[in-house]
């Protein structure tokens, strides 16, 4: 036997082992989208507060009584991708660092790959409560209304910075989220 026909062996040993194991602990990676998101604008909020709005965030993805590790995964995994279509679709302003705000798509499409791998890998798919699917339904209502709010507001540079601090509140939220899915 070649070493070129053990290979396929020793990879699959290899990735039965710890080594290819998928990392589902996105805790640091969603404290650096956070971090990421607080230095992209040097603007003062100040001006900005006139503009503010309560964008309710969905009372069923916070219920943490009922939430299973799945339905936590189903919130982050949503709410990941409503974040990265809301900065992918609608032009941030100019006065953000624009290289930033690259890197924080970057790390988002990432953290999508990562979560759906890990969704794969833990849920059965047909297994999913309607509770689940009602507060994905709930998710992307919210982010509709903050789209809608950017649109209303012409995407201006105040409308802007209030939904930056909005989902600087989500990053940490779903830090949270996220600690649930590793304990």
């Amino acid at each position: 036997m070649t070493s070129w026909s053990l290979l396929p062996v020793a990879l699959a040993l290899l990735c039965s082992s710890t080594l290819c194991s998928l990392d589902c602990d996105l805790t640091l990676g969603l404290q650096e989208d956070f971090s990421l998101l607080n230095q992209m604008s040097t603007s003062s909020l100040v001006p900005c507060l006139k503009d503010g709005i309560n964008f309710n965030f969905p009372k069923e993805a916070m219920d943490r009584s009922q939430l299973q590790k799945e339905n936590a995964t189903v919130i982050v995994l949503e709410m990941v991708q409503q974040i990265f279509t809301l900065f992918s679709q609608n032009a941030t302003p100019a006065t953000w660092n624009q290289t930033q705000v690259i890197q924080l798509l970057i790390r988002l499409d990432q953290q999508l790959e990562q979560l759906e791998r890990c969704l794969g890998q833990n849920v059965k798919w047909e297994e999913f409560s309607l509770r689940s699917e009602k507060t994905r339904f709930a998710l992307k209502s919210y982010f509709q209304g903050i789209s809608q709010y950017l649109q209303g507001k012409e995407y201006s540079p105040c409308a802007w910075e209030i939904v930056r601090v909005e989902i600087r509140r989500l990053f940490l939220f779903m830090s949270k989220l996220a600690r649930k899915l590793r304990d």
